[in-house]
């Protein structure tokens, strides 16, 4: 079904060709007959007015065009802005993890002396009470 509907696409496309193309002569002779006159200043009206709705129509793709690269650049500079503001993050986050490890190695060791310190004087304490 598929296959028709495409080679019915074809076949209208080359008859819409025909058509235009027939069409034209038709226009042609009109014109050598009537003289040129009104008719070919129709045709060169209706030709113009069809080339400035193209040319409005162009303006108007260069105008989007434009301002997609401008916002494509807009977005870009966003984004190396966010990757460079991403990476003071982490190495500012790596430095309070340093900072954190270092000060929980120091508290451990501290622990560490208090208790032997907490041992000590447990010991000299029930060594004096022996002693009396």
């Amino acid at each position: 079904m598929e296959r028709k509907t495409r080679a019915q696409n074809i076949v209208n496309a080359k008859r819409g060709g025909i058509i235009m193309d027939w069409l034209n002569y038709v226009l042609s002779c009109l014109t050598l007959i009537a003289g040129g006159g009104w008719f070919v200043n129709y045709r060169a009206k209706k030709m113009q007015a069809e080339a400035d709705g193209w040319k409005s129509q162009q303006e108007v793709y260069q105008r989007t065009i434009a301002d997609l690269e401008k916002s494509c650049e807009f977005i870009r500079a966003d984004r190396d802005l966010l990757r460079k503001e991403n990476e003071e993050l982490r190495a500012e986050n790596m430095d309070w993890h340093k900072k954190f490890a270092e000060l929980s190695a120091k508290f451990q060791e501290l622990q560490e002396k208090v208790a032997r310190q907490g041992r000590r004087i447990e010991a000299l304490t029930k060594e004096s009470k022996k002693k009396q």
